[in-house]
């Protein structure tokens, strides 16, 4: 008894180490591009109603916040639908495995954004470049298991994060701009990739 339970916690151990280190195919290029038009379009309504949608930082972050929950609800919808047909009998250890990798920085995140928003919306300034280098840190630490690319849109965001904190914290007022183009154009690039990858790997095959 003790020699089956060794060897079915080997085998498990080997599939374990088989989906850390196996191309994650769960992310569909589509949701991925829908997320970066979902951005401008918010970008877009905030620069035509500041009033209503950028009057102060709490209203300005209450609308990207209702921006990330639409666009990760948008990802993760087309993601099960796909990761199951993309990965088999696997695709449990590898939405686990993407989860490890991504939920400490979304709800580091999460956090940050809610005892600011209800102890200090004083310094809600530093929200969204903090929010784009978080992301950065996410496409860094998913580099063995997505295209080696990634590191592309990945350093854009950490970039995009280091700009907009600094001119925040020169006391430059929150513009919808900050965030859009970084997610627009971040999201596109990484949909461009994904796409690009799926192609490769269809002529393979």
């Amino acid at each position: 008894m003790r020699d089956i339970e060794q060897a079915l916690s080997d085998i498990a151990g080997i599939r374990a180490q088989l989906a850390s280190s196996t191309r994650f195919h769960g992310f569909a290029p589509a949701a991925i591009m829908g997320s970066g038009a979902l951005a401008f379009l918010a970008a877009s309504a905030q620069t035509l109603w500041p009033e209503r949608l950028a009057s102060d930082p709490m209203r300005y972050v209450e609308v990207w916040v209702a921006v990330a929950i639409a666009a990760s609800g948008l990802i993760a919808t087309e993601g099960l639908a796909r990761i199951g047909r993309m990965h088999g009998t696997m695709a449990s250890m590898m939405v686990a495995g993407a989860a490890r990798q991504m939920a400490p920085f979304g709800i580091a995140g999460a956090m940050i954004t809610l005892i600011l928003y209800r102890s200090a919306p004083g310094s809600l300034w530093i929200m969204p470049g903090l929010w784009q280098m978080l992301i950065a840190l996410i496409g860094f630490t998913s580099l063995s298991t997505l295209p080696r690319a990634i590191i592309w849109p990945a350093g854009w965001y950490f970039l995009c994060g280091v700009i907009v904190l600094d001119l925040a914290s020169r006391g430059t007022p929150l513009s919808p701009w900050m965030m859009g183009l970084p997610f627009s154009l971040g999201q596109a690039a990484v949909a461009l990739i994904l796409h690009r990858d799926m192609e490769r790997r269809h002529v393979r095959l």
